[in-house]
């Protein structure tokens, strides 16, 4: 192990902390199993260069002794997302104005339809809010997470699940974070949305469903379809509330957790996006 640290007549505090950081890192690197090491592609002679990615995490927590394989990916995806949101606030350091329900609803009706998903990344920096599609390596199972940097609030999604439905409720869902618990995004918020419910969820996770839901179907509207079962009444119910099509597909399907019945439908409606 070895780490070149430059200083000019002694070691500074800063230097000291640094070399301490390196040890830690250097622990938690030699207890990687080889399969992550292969994935994320970092070996004995180039293991140094990662050292910024530790360094860039938004809570060394993260960085922890754990015995699973799919946290150490998780714990890399965030600091690196950590660590492009540093760098843009370095550069265009927007003040965050603020959001509230009122916003995600406007943001919600005024982008279902928008295929770039640029434009959404834009609108969301007027606000001051850092939004980062970073994939994930294979295998990675998160969707989301919600952080600051600067006091700044930071969302970023891997874009695992491809469907329309999926992608606004991942978003949706880490914005009502910021909405509800920007107090508590100190430590990141990391989100993997499986197909089940929402039984062995905390308590934040289940503010955040519960917003997110609303925002994309308001329960008024809800309560009126939640027993549709098949397409045509799918298709009738999406026309009359001007609700899309794919999001009363999702939700149906994961209410009644019945993938199969609305697969085709969800399938049609996919998002994209050129990294």
């Amino acid at each position: 192990m070895s780490l070149e640290i430059e200083s000019i007549g002694c070691y500074s505090a800063n230097s000291i902390e640094i070399f301490n950081e390196f040890e830690n890192f250097h622990a938690y690197y030699s207890q990687m199993p080889d399969n992550i090491k292969k994935k994320i592609g970092i070996n004995d002679e180039n293991y140094h260069k990662f050292f910024n990615i530790y360094r860039n995490s938004p809570t060394k927590s993260l960085f922890k002794k754990t015995d699973s394989a799919d946290q150490y990916l998780i714990d890399f995806w965030v600091s690196t997302v950590s660590g492009k949101a540093k760098f843009l606030d370095g550069f265009l350091d927007k003040p965050y104005v603020g959001i509230n329900r009122d916003f995600l609803r406007l943001l919600f009706d005024k982008f279902i339809k928008e295929t770039n998903l640029i434009v959404i990344q834009n609108y969301l920096l007027e606000q001051g809010i850092y939004l980062i599609f970073e994939t994930a390596k294979e295998g990675t199972k998160v969707d989301g997470v919600s952080l600051k940097v600067n006091e700044k609030p930071v969302v970023a999604m891997s874009l695992r699940l491809k469907n329309l439905d999926s992608f606004w409720f991942t978003l949706l869902h880490e914005l009502s974070h910021i909405v509800l618990h920007f107090d508590e995004l100190n430590e990141p918020i990391v989100d993997y949305f499986e197909e089940s419910s929402d039984l062995d969820i905390n308590k934040l996770e289940k503010q955040a469903n519960k917003l997110a839901r609303e925002i994309m179907i308001p329960n008024s509207i809800w309560r009126t379809i939640k027993t549709t079962r098949n397409l045509e009444d799918l298709a009738s119910y999406s026309k009359l509330f001007k609700v899309h099509p794919s999001i009363i597909a999702g939700r149906l399907s994961f209410e009644n957790n019945d993938w199969a019945s609305y697969s085709k439908l969800r399938a049609e409606y996919k998002i994209t996006y050129e990294f």
